[in-house]
């Protein structure tokens, strides 16, 4: 019976990050950073929401700068992650800093909470 919990609850995340919106339930929303590019690379999700960046890559470190704010994490190993929360509606342009040129860029917006 948990086998079939833990599957109906992989299906229903899968689905929810496909879709690309997370809502402020959802205490933590992953961003995987793989093939140089950050899957979803766009992400809407309400206000109060955490996101969290996993670099799946099995040799390349990625980074993840909000220009805009001029903050971000430091430099992600494989395996690692960073974390941010996001209290204020409005869009959040981002960056992997050591691979512009691979033009690796994604984006959070930030609804209001209903």
């Amino acid at each position: 019976m948990a086998k079939a919990s833990k599957t109906s609850l992989g299906a229903a995340l899968a689905a929810l990050l496909l879709s690309g919106a997370a809502g402020a339930d959802n205490d933590v929303v992953e961003v995987e950073m793989r093939d140089y590019g950050f899957h979803p690379a766009e992400l809407e999700v309400e206000a109060g929401t955490t996101v969290r960046w996993v670099n799946t890559e099995k040799r390349t470190s990625h980074d993840v700068y909000f220009v805009d704010e001029e903050r971000g994490s430091q430099r992600l190993f494989p395996a690692e992650h960073w974390e941010r929360t996001f209290d204020e509606p409005g869009t959040y342009p981002y960056r992997c800093r050591p691979h512009e040129s691979r033009d690796m860029q994604g984006m959070i917006v930030v609804v209001p909470t209903e």
